[in-house]
């Protein structure tokens, strides 16, 4: 039979022991919590990635997508999109962006409803659009 003196040692050995486990709780607790904020922050920066602000204004016959800042939400994260829809990089004097050429012969249509298939190829690729029309 174990005496009083190993008694005493035993439950100060499992008090120290249960203090261990909830301060490792703790901090599994504080590494979780930690996780979910940086994955949070992941997926608003994954949104920020995708915001495109951009303008739509008749030029000549065509459509020209400008963007609407010139530092932030520019429309060369959507290249590749606005390519394979016919659009091509334009420059002059007094304004760039993307024309699509030829697009707005019958005046009839709205831009915005001429711009719909834009829209939509846009939103397929998960831009979060701010858009404006001229």
């Amino acid at each position: 039979m174990a005496s009083l003196r190993e008694l005493e040692f035993l439950k100060i050995t499992i008090e120290n022991q249960q203090k261990e486990i909830n301060e490792l709780k703790e901090i599994v607790n504080k590494l979780q919590e930690n996780s979910k904020n940086s994955n949070n922050n992941f997926k608003n920066d994954k949104l920020s990635d995708n915001k495109l602000s951009i303008i739509f204004t008749k030029y000549k016959q065509s459509i020209l997508l400008k963007n609407k800042y010139s530092d932030k939400n520019t429309s060369i994260k959507c290249k590749n999109q606005l390519k394979e829809l016919g659009a091509k990089w334009f420059k002059n004097d007094t304004t760039q962006g993307w024309l699509f050429i030829g697009i707005y012969k019958n005046e009839e249509n709205s831009i915005e409803k001429i711009c719909e298939f834009i829209i939509e190829k846009l939103k397929e690729n998960n831009f979060n659009l701010e858009i404006e029309y001229e």
